[in-house]
């Protein structure tokens, strides 16, 4: 354990032992070290820089600046063990045993705030969850207790020693499944939470730009098979030498992750501003299902003329307004300019247009489109300026919207739109 995250949840059984020096080895710093301490500096860095970010909703950042604290400080032991620096700094000799405890709660609450800003996110429920921290943290006290080279040899060999006094040794052997479990738990429930979120947005934003958290998929996905890596290590390779030597590359990828997250935490906007959250909040207390449409509007009040009503003032504010030329915009905005209810809105798109609102917006979209590539006047307008035009953000947003619609890419359409004008 200690030997950075997923090793930490891997390695509390380990049949290799290597004997403590019985003298103060002398400092060996080179590469391999240098990048792990370069790795740990960056990761403290980030969590900083996050901490100070200004973010509407500031827990979002503190939990990743959490999560990436709890990696660099074990990436940072990781060095001090390589390096020998250790022997000089004694008392920090396992003192990263309890962190591994707090990367899955922090990655849960992290991709929970930014994705649902509407639900409960209170500090008493926080507290809660992080609360498996500190059972860690108690647990790992007996272990601290031990003298140095028992508390070394367990860090270096990833062995808890059964000789150990039994309240010493089960207090550390209990945190191994604690944190498997614990971390297998919460990463599962942030995929969950970003599944429903991608979701849901159709219904919320005209665009997915900035709001679908592609990078956050991915590092999910990483998470995930690191933690798939780990468990076959303990489970099938845990005898073996080599497999110190594969969780040792863990520490790579613990450094890619801290990288890609801080990067990514960073330029990584607020998604929900105070419309869409006020929405969402609404839609969460009149108990509507975001995900099963066939009964999402099951206790709404609105009427089958109210719908047509709603229909026909939307059409008209779009065919003489062209509001869905906002690139910006949202369910709420729109129903701000056309003054109705947000729930209303999005009740009228899915049941007269049958459509979410992200793909009604873009079907306008899609139609200035047409009409500014088939104009002879505006032949000299390049492809993204197009996009742009029609009030799509991105070069790639709006020639796929237009292929789906049309059948065709923008190019092709521009080329010979006779031949399309009954398309989309």
């Amino acid at each position: 354990m200690g030997n950075g995250f997923f090793i930490g949840l891997t390695s509390s059984k380990n049949q290799l032992r290597e004997p403590v020096p019985s003298m103060t080895p002398p400092v060996d710093i080179n590469l391999n070290s240098l990048v792990l301490f370069l790795g740990a500096t960056q990761g403290w860095l980030f969590s900083v820089l996050l901490l100070f970010k200004r973010q509407e909703v500031g827990s979002i950042n503190r939990h990743l600046a959490v999560l990436l604290f709890s990696i660099s400080t074990e990436i940072g032991h990781q060095f001090l063990l390589q390096t020998g620096l250790i022997f000089q700094l004694r008392p920090l000799t396992g003192l990263t045993l309890p962190l591994d405890a707090l990367v899955g709660v922090a990655l849960y609450w992290y991709v929970r705030t930014i994705t649902h800003p509407e639900l409960d996110h209170s500090l008493r429920r926080v507290l809660k969850h992080y609360s498996i921290f500190g059972i860690c943290l108690l647990l790992s006290t007996p272990y601290w207790g031990m003298p140095f080279e028992d508390r070394l040899q367990m860090m270096q060999t990833g062995v808890i020693p059964d000789a150990w006094p039994p309240l010493v040794y089960y207090a550390t052997l209990l945190q191994v499944p604690i944190k498997i479990v614990s971390f297998t738990l919460y990463l599962a429930l942030a995929v969950c939470m970003l599944i429903r979120h991608r979701r849901r947005i159709n219904d919320v934003f005209s665009y997915h730009e900035r709001v679908t958290l592609n990078w956050l998929s991915l590092m999910l996905v990483l998470f995930t098979l690191g933690l798939i890596n780990g468990l076959v290590v303990l489970t099938f390779f845990q005898a073996y030498a080599d497999s110190t030597q594969v969780m040792g590359f863990m520490n790579v990828f613990s450094m890619v992750a801290v990288f890609y997250l801080g990067i990514m935490g960073l330029m990584q906007p607020a998604i929900y501003q105070h419309p869409e959250q006020s929405y969402l909040e609404e839609e969460q207390t009149a108990g509507i299902d975001t995900i099963e449409q066939s009964s999402k509007y099951r206790k709404s009040s609105l009427s089958g003329d109210d719908m047509s009503r709603i229909a026909k003032k939307l059409k008209d504010r779009m065919q003489y307004e062209r509001l869905y030329l906002d690139a910006g915009l949202t369910m709420p905005k729109l129903a701000t300019a056309i003054g109705v209810s947000p729930n209303y809105l999005s009740q009228t798109l899915n049941t007269v247009y049958e459509a979410s609102f992200f793909d009604y917006i873009n079907g306008l979209r899609v139609k200035h489109a047409k009409i500014l590539l088939a104009d002879p006047g505006q032949q000299n307008l390049a492809i993204v300026d197009v996009a742009m035009a029609a009030g799509f953000n991105s070069r790639s947003t709006f020639y796929s919207a237009f292929k789906q619609s049309i059948g065709v890419t923008p190019a092709q359409y521009r080329r010979t739109p006779a031949a399309y004008q009954t398309a989309g």
